[in-house]
Order: structure tokens, then sequence, then C-alpha cells
């Protein structure tokens, strides 16, 4: 997600008048979207490891992971007024399931009433989602995933976000076949 987030951000910038993140703030972001998830800490381990669909019930319960995690983020946030990583962290958690047309969850939010940090951060989960293996389904291919996600079949996202999808596809094939921090010893 962290590694989605940063060439997503990058891209965005490059090409929005509008959006302007330095190079601290795009990195902050990066490392507050693995706090993403944390209020599943708060669901139940037989929805979360379901490998078949969940029921409408399941589901709800599952929903609520969005205003857990930033409730929990909110109350660590108490002893840290101001830190940015913090804000940024509870705007993820909170809105990273929020679409852009309005059908997302947990508020409803539509448009630019989605925080920018949440936005990046739901296409690069979404990605995430589709080409990791799951207990209910294997990994979908790389191309066949960002083309799920440009034809809408995960949800609506910013059309410029879209645009960057699209523009650092093959970046982020490149760096997700990479093993991540291998360090390689000299044979002697």
């Amino acid at each position: 997600i962290e590694k989605l987030t940063e060439l997503l951000l990058d891209c965005l910038v490059q090409r929005s008048d509008t959006i302007s993140l330095d190079n601290e703030e795009r990195s902050t972001i990066a490392l507050a979207s693995a706090l993403h998830d944390i209020g599943k800490m708060a669901i139940d381990d037989a929805i979360l490891n379901k490998p078949g669909r969940l029921t409408p019930e399941e589901f709800e319960i599952m929903k609520t992971h969005t205003t857990i995690g930033a409730d929990m983020l909110l109350e660590l946030g108490r002893h840290h007024v101001g830190n940015a990583l913090m804000e940024y962290a509870y705007q993820i958690a909170r809105w990273h399931h929020e679409r852009w047309d309005g059908k997302g969850y947990p508020d409803g939010l539509k448009g630019n009433q989605i925080p920018i940090a949440a936005q990046v951060v739901s296409v690069a989960d979404v990605y995430d989602a589709l080409t990791s293996v799951r207990v209910y389904k294997d990994a979908i291919p790389h191309k066949e995933a960002i083309q799920m996600i440009l034809d809408g079949k995960c949800g609506e996202f910013n059309p410029l976000l879209l645009d960057c999808l699209l523009e650092v596809q093959d970046r982020i094939a490149e760096t997700l076949a990479r093993p991540a921090d291998v360090v390689a010893f000299p044979t002697i």
C-alpha cells in the first residue's frame, strides 16, 4: 500500500494544478497508509478469515473497521495534536472506502469531499486487494486488476487518480515484482 500510495501521489502532484503536496507530506501520507485497516483489529477473526462471501450482516460489521480505526487514531492523536502523520492516518482509516460517486462508506462522501490522502489510499488498497491472495479468492493478475479499476468494477474513483494509475501501471508492476529489501552478500 505504501509503495502504491507513493507512486500515485508523485504522479498526482505532477498532473494537478490544485493539489500541492511537498515531498515530506507525500512521504507522511505514504507512511500513514500502513494504518488504513487498523480498525480490523476489532473485527472478529471469523469474519476476517471467512473463506466465502460475507453475509449482509457480516459486511455491515466489516464496514465498521473504518470508524473503529478512525476512533482509535483520534484517541491516540489527542496525545499528538498537530502531528501530520496522525491526521493523515485518521483521514485514511476513516475514509479509504469512500467512493467518488458518493456510494462508499462510512459517511457517503462524494468527490473532493473525500480528503486526497484517503482518495489515493483507496485506489492503492483496491489494487492491493485485487492482486493479493485472500482466504476468499485467488490473486488477480496486474493488468486485469488495473482494467477492473479503470472500468469501475471496484467503485468510482477520482478521474485524475485513474489517469495516474494508468500512467504508473508499469512502474507498479516493476516495483512489486522486485523482492523487498533483499540484501545480497558477496560470495567469498
